[in-house]
């Protein structure tokens, strides 16, 4: 059996019978392109974490108790001053005609506020019905000191107010867009004419933003993509005929992976967007080893059959193994257990499937219709081309380089290895959840207002649970909140408290007695208590605000949380204290994720190397996989270390797809090595033929890769950019790896002392 394990065959059926696998690949494809308009976009943020985790069942939760709390739109209204009266009647009447939206639960803002409630418990408004130019001073005064307003809904220098308007849920898109619009409407309707400005933010507008992004990154990695497709293409073969050759089986087989992926319902997420372009990638670098292979055997004299033949029998087996290799690296993924990271892992796996299929059928089918109807054959087999002509003599440069001071390169490579991996194990891990948000976006820019202005847009969550037979509206509990109060406000980062201890504090601030407080806590149903205390559920929740963190600052303060937490379970042990948030479900799920990402990548690794050893039945190959392959990781986490960006979870995945992706590198290398070799060619010759006649096939793959990626850097999502630029600094390491330590290590190990004036053969 072959390297493919007789998988190329696929490729000698279709060109056995093309018009019958043209035919079946359209019948396909049309049902398919239908399916691939059915496929939705997921924007909920909170879905990168979803998983069977305790954390997360903690925080579902709490999201159950308090619903209101993942569903808010923010509207930041700013002003020079606010409180003229022109501006508070609108704002005023905005917050009255807000509540009556269409899908609006309730809404919170400074005009919620109210004086300490008298021994009836009767609570005035703090603005009086009809505002007067002789009432401000006092009526700003006083907003400006309570405790529920002042620094989170209102700015100590008045100039910015915040409106939290809490929402129905909208799973549907379309839905939420139309809801969004009226609310749009309806603010700007009320603010016309007045000096203030708004800006939205919040998890509703952040799905719309992140929706549209995802959209417009899909155009503009599908149309970059076949663009660069058209330019490589043309550009090495200087025809047309190999450009379609080339270009049409990407078409496809986006086309195939869109539709598979509305018939298994799968949302296009915040890191799955990227695999269409990884598709297109995957593509055209195998078509351009079966093409360039083709071409010489053309150049050669052979036929069109004969050619089209040779290049699938010679170059298939090693298209099979690196799409098991990189198919192995992307299910390997699939270990984490977060579905998000799984399913990306998943889809791309299935994606590097649909590529290596529809690239095995349709490029020697088409290849051989086409190349047939050329009535000037020998223009098929032209080589004489600048840009194949100097890869070939750099490659060809390289090759002489590596083979005549072989020890030099593989002694600098396990320098740099060596020195790059201690780095890598140094590196600590960043995340924000905020990097798969669109970072230019207006709700981006709202929230960078918020944490500039007021308390922020992050929270820490003290879900305090009573055990039954305890209740939660009662003095004893209001001092074990007391208590999570202090804890909490004094964190660092923490600017600003919410708790049930704040409302009593206002309260018995008036006429109302503690006993009095809490008898009416039961009939307590305003906006901001429902955010605050749940009786049905005997819980009450404490909330600390802060602005956008990364999760390196953040973990240690949610430490020193859960040590004091600690004391306090001790001393009431039948309480359930469980500190959680978006914010810190996603600090503490960064750490897992990147150690999880981390094992995986290992697995990859380790089962790549096995198969490549398997495959060409030698020990030897399978370790000539490791320090080329490994290297590149290595030295890009180096840089990730000495630039402080750290290592996210969006780093070690693209690691793991480069690592999948640099392993065919190496596999074409050793099996056109090995053939060579069968040859009867000795060790030094063979390595300089591979080098000079895979190498430039080697590097144009790579510059396709690299200018395939580069469609990321085009994204609106940092998280993808980042993925973009990891990517690319590795395939680039990769191929100078591959190029310059594979064949000195080969040189070394199967050749002998070597030295300039000629090998030992």
């Amino acid at each position: 059996m072959s390297a493919g394990f007789g998988l190329e065959r696929i490729g000698l059926l279709a060109l056995r019978f093309p018009r019958a696998t043209l035919l079946l690949i359209v019948l396909i494809t049309v049902p398919l392109a239908y399916f691939s308009t059915k496929v939705g976009f997921s924007s909920d943020i909170r879905e990168i974490f979803r998983s069977g985790t305790v954390d997360y069942a903690k925080f579902q939760l709490v999201e159950e108790q308090y619903p209101d709390s993942g569903q808010d739109v923010l509207l930041l209204i700013r002003s020079d001053d606010l409180f003229t009266v022109k501006n508070l009647e609108r704002l005023r009447d905005l917050h009255l005609e807000l509540s009556f939206a269409n899908g609006v639960r309730d809404v919170v803002s400074m005009f919620s506020a109210r004086h300490p409630p008298d021994n009836a418990g009767g609570a005035e408004p703090l603005f009086p019905p009809e505002i007067t130019e002789k009432d401000l001073p006092e009526a700003k005064e006083a907003i400006l000191h309570h405790p529920l307003v002042a620094k989170k809904l209102l700015s100590p220098d008045g100039q910015t107010t915040l409106f939290v308007i809490a929402m129905q849920p909208y799973p549907d898109i379309d839905d939420l867009r139309v809801v969004a619009s009226e609310l749009r409407d309806v603010t700007e309707r009320m603010l016309e004419g007045t000096d203030m400005t708004v800006q939205y933010s919040g998890l509703s507008f952040l799905r719309l933003e992140i929706v549209s992004s995802l959209m417009a990154d899909q155009m503009t990695f599908i149309s970059v993509g076949f663009l660069i497709v058209l330019l490589i293409s043309w550009l090495f073969f200087h025809s047309i005929t190999y450009v379609c050759v080339a270009a049409l089986p990407s078409v496809i087989a986006v086309i195939w992976l869109g539709g598979i992926t509305g018939l298994r319902g799968t949302e296009v997420d915040v890191m799955s967007g990227v695999v269409p372009a990884l598709v297109i990638v995957l593509v055209v670098a195998s078509s351009l080893h079966l093409l360039f292979k083709v071409r010489r055997e053309l150049a050669e004299g052979a036929d069109v059959y004969d050619a089209v033949d040779r290049s699938v029998r010679e170059i298939g087996p090693a298209c099979v193994l690196a799409s098991l290799t990189t198919a192995i690296a992307l299910f390997s993924l699939t270990l984490v257990p977060l579905k998000i990271v799984a399913g990306f892992g998943l889809t791309a796996a299935i994606g590097t499937a649909i590529a290596y299929l529809v690239t095995i059928t349709v490029v020697p089918s088409l290849a051989f219709l086409l190349f047939s109807r050329v009535k000037k054959k020998k223009s098929l087999g032209n080589k004489a081309d600048l840009a194949f002509g100097a890869a070939s003599r750099c490659c060809h440069g390289v090759a002489h380089f590596a083979l005549v001071r072989p020890r030099l390169v593989l002694g600098c490579g396990l320098i740099l290895l060596v020195g790059a991996g201690i780095l890598y194990s140094q590196i600590s891990p960043r995340y924000q959840y905020r990097e798969y948000l669109p970072e230019r976006s207006p709700a981006h820019l709202a929230m960078n207002a918020i944490d500039d202005r007021l308390a922020g847009t992050e929270n820490i969550f003290v879900h305090i649970q009573m055990p039954p037979g305890a209740r939660i509206d009662s003095p004893e509990s209001a001092e074990l909140v007391n208590k999570v109060d202090g804890i909490v406000a004094g964190l660092p980062l923490v600017r600003s408290v919410t708790s049930l201890h704040g409302i009593e504090s206002w309260a018995v601030a008036g006429e109302m007695t503690e006993d009095q407080f809490f008898g009416l806590l039961q009939e307590a149903k305003t906006p901001l208590m429902d955010r605050i205390l749940s009786v049905d559920d005997n819980s009450t929740l404490v909330t600390g605000y802060f602005p956008g963190t990364d999760a390196a600052d953040l973990l240690p303060v949610v430490k020193e949380l859960e040590s004091k937490l600690d004391k306090l379970r001790a001393a009431y042990p039948g309480v359930v204290f469980t500190a959680t948030s978006l914010s810190v479900l996603s600090a503490k799920a960064s750490y897992e994720m990147i150690a999880q990402l981390n094992r995986s990548l290992l697995l990859a690794i380790c089962l790549n190397i096995l198969l490549v050893g398997l495959v060409f039945r030698s020990v030897r190959a399978g370790l000539y996989c490791v320090l080329p392959n490994l290297l590149p990781i290595m030295v890009v986490a180096g840089f990730l270390y000495l630039s402080g960006l750290g290592l996210q979870f969006t780093s070690v995945v693209a690691f793991t797809i480069g690592f999948g992706i640099a392993v065919d590198n190496t596999i074409h290398i050793l099996n056109y090595y090995g053939l060579m070799r069968s040859h009867g060619r000795a060790v030094r010759p063979a390595l300089e033929e591979t080098l000079t006649t895979i190498g430039p096939v080697l590097t144009v793959g790579t510059v396709v890769l690299i200018s395939g990626f580069a469609a990321t850097l085009l994204s609106q999502l940092p998280n993808l950019r980042l993925f973009g630029e990891v990517a690319i600094m590795l395939l680039a390491t990769a191929l100078l790896a591959n190029l310059l330590i594979l064949p000195a290590t080969i040189a070394i190990l199967e050749g002998g002392p070597l030295k300039k004036s000629g090998s030992r053969h």
